[in-house]
């Protein structure tokens, strides 16, 4: 049987998450045995700037075809972290430069591809399959690699097979996509129409990208306040480590239940409302979970897990959403910008969150993040609806 675009999209993910999972848990394990973290620092840093063009790749995917730059981004990646093997300063930094290039080639690349082919109402069902495959990638690529360590007779072998499994894994999404087919199942206007003021068309995007720029950045600060602390506030809430590791565990269970849920009922009517409902709701947990670290584990477990749905419903929702608003002939370059914004204010949060943390604690990172989220429950609504509405009514 034919898998469709949802079935294709989350198989995918789930092969390309894994191994960039069991990548990431194992290689700083790998270069801390081998002496070698002054490398793995420079190769992280050289993956964060070449991720920080993803504006550029965004605009090559619109050229060279969604599907065709997810293909390459795939192999590009595969390649780069089969390179983390080797832990000399050259060999990591032009390693770390193409494995950078593909990652982000492909998570921009998904876009376009997915707009050339997918209809407005089977959208969301699509953004909730791709999510439920990260979600459930990243479940397995972690599971995997402590599996792994677990098997093995000795740290360094253990995080050296998963860096050999981790690759294999990304070699097998990268054929998986080759297989998928590349003609569109829906019709594209394959020329601009009589009368189309191209530059007003252009003028619209560039206008579009700031917008989604800006709450990219917002989005990327709030998201580094939390998710690099994370361990520590569960830990300073009263959890011990091993139960920390369990409440992230339980967290990410969560996202997938919810993101099924979302993926297997959410429509294109009402993504504006959702996506209002879950941001809020976020915020508001996250200024309670500042209240309640003195409550005890039980407490700070259900507040974080309830925490994590409404994340992924939003983060679900949000996408619905740019997709409703970005043109299809622009959808990489857009995506790509939003992507670029996102990374550096997820670089501006883990540079102030350490002094924040050093200054106000626990309860500052989680004030500071809850109030941002708020404030970009109502921003994102307010710069987006207007485009949507203003698409709808050029459409009809």
């Amino acid at each position: 049987m034919r898998l469709g675009l949802r079935g294709q999209l989350g198989v995918f993910t789930v092969l390309f998450a894994g191994g960039m999972w069991v990548s990431k848990v194992a290689q700083p394990l790998y270069f801390e045995q081998l002496n070698a973290l002054v490398a793995f620092g420079i190769g992280y840093a050289v993956m964060a700037v070449v991720g920080g063009f993803s504006f550029a790749w965004g605009a090559f995917a619109d050229r060279f075809g969604g599907l065709n730059a997810v293909r390459l981004g795939t192999l590009l990646y595969a390649i780069g972290i089969a390179g983390r093997l080797l832990t000399d300063v050259i060999p990591v930094i032009i390693f770390s430069g193409v494995a950078g290039a593909g990652a982000s080639l492909v998570l921009v690349a998904i876009r376009p591809w997915v707009r050339s082919i997918a209809s407005d109402d089977e959208i969301p069902k699509i953004v909730g399959s791709r999510n439920l495959g990260n979600q459930t990638g990243l479940l397995l690529g972690t599971v995997g690699a402590a599996s792994i360590f677990a098997l093995s007779a000795t740290q360094a072998d253990g995080a050296k097979t998963a860096l050999l499994i981790a690759p294999a894994l990304v070699a097998a999404a990268f054929v998986w996509v080759l297989l998928s087919p590349n003609s569109p199942t829906r019709s594209l206007p394959q020329s601009v129409p009589a009368g189309t003021d191209c530059g007003a068309d252009r003028r619209r995007s560039r206008v579009l990208a700031v917008k989604l720029a800006a709450i990219g950045l917002l989005s990327g600060f709030y998201v580094s306040l939390v998710a690099p602390y994370l361990p520590l506030i569960l830990t300073n809430g009263g959890a011990t480590a091993a139960q920390a590791a369990l409440i992230m565990a339980l967290m990410s269970v969560a996202q997938i239940g919810a993101t099924w849920i979302f993926s297997r009922y959410s429509t294109n009517s009402r993504p504006f409302a959702l996506f209002a409902v879950s941001e809020v709701l976020t915020g508001v947990i996250t200024l309670a979970a500042a209240l309640a670290l003195g409550l005890g584990a039980p407490w700070i477990a259900v507040i974080f897990i309830v925490r994590a749905a409404f994340v992924s419903l939003a983060i679900a929702a949000e996408e619905t959403i740019q997709y409703a608003v970005v043109p299809a002939g622009a959808t990489g370059f857009v995506f790509g910008i939003s992507q670029t914004a996102f990374l550096v204010g997820d670089t501006l949060g883990g540079v102030l969150g350490a002094p924040l943390w050093l200054n106000a604690g626990p309860e500052g990172l989680l004030l500071t993040a809850g109030a941002i989220t708020l404030f970009n429950a109502v921003l994102l609504p307010m710069l987006l609806r207007s485009v949507r509405s203003g698409s709808m009514v050029k459409a009809a």
